[in-house]
């Protein structure tokens, strides 16, 4: 994996991170005990569903934020004077997940997960900008797997 491809998932998990609200004092309160949460959030029903959402969300994020995504396409002038233009999706139809337990029952991490999904690559190549970025691109795809974990009741990394 290249140092490119692991900026744009830490800028995915960053989106992520932001997306969500911070949850407010009174909305604290009203929650229900951390032993019910924590009850429900283990079935393995319920994990596997967190698992698939936090993958759902992650692909998402990283399709929207990503410098290199479809709204935001890296185009390059070429030696011949052509353009390629290339930008990268995952996606979310291949997401798949799996977990076990932690190796340490008394660490704060209580389930290992990994997600992988097919990450897209497009390219096109024409001889002006605008043709490259119009397209038609052909696409290769890459198997990547991430490793996750499940601290305090969701998943993270």
């Amino acid at each position: 994996m290249n140092r490119s491809f692991n900026f744009r998932i830490i800028i995915a998990v960053f989106c992520l991170v932001m997306a969500f609200p911070a949850v407010s004092a009174a909305a604290a309160k009203t929650a229900p005990p951390a032993a019910k949460k924590a009850a429900k959030a283990d079935s393995p029903e319920e994990l596997t569903k967190g698992l698939h959402e936090f993958g759902l969300k992650l692909a998402e994020s990283y399709n929207r934020c990503v410098k290199g995504s479809k709204a935001k396409k890296d185009i390059l002038q070429n030696a011949d004077g052509s353009y390629t233009a290339v930008y990268h999706e995952i996606d979310p139809q291949s997401i798949t997940g799996s977990y076990k337990d932690s190796s340490d029952p008394k660490g704060p991490v209580k389930y290992i997960g990994t997600l992988t999904y097919a990450e897209v690559k497009y390219t096109s190549t024409a001889p002006t900008k605008a043709e490259a970025e119009k397209g038609p691109f052909t696409e290769s795809r890459s198997s990547t797997t991430e490793l996750i974990k499940y601290v305090k009741g969701k998943w993270s990394y």
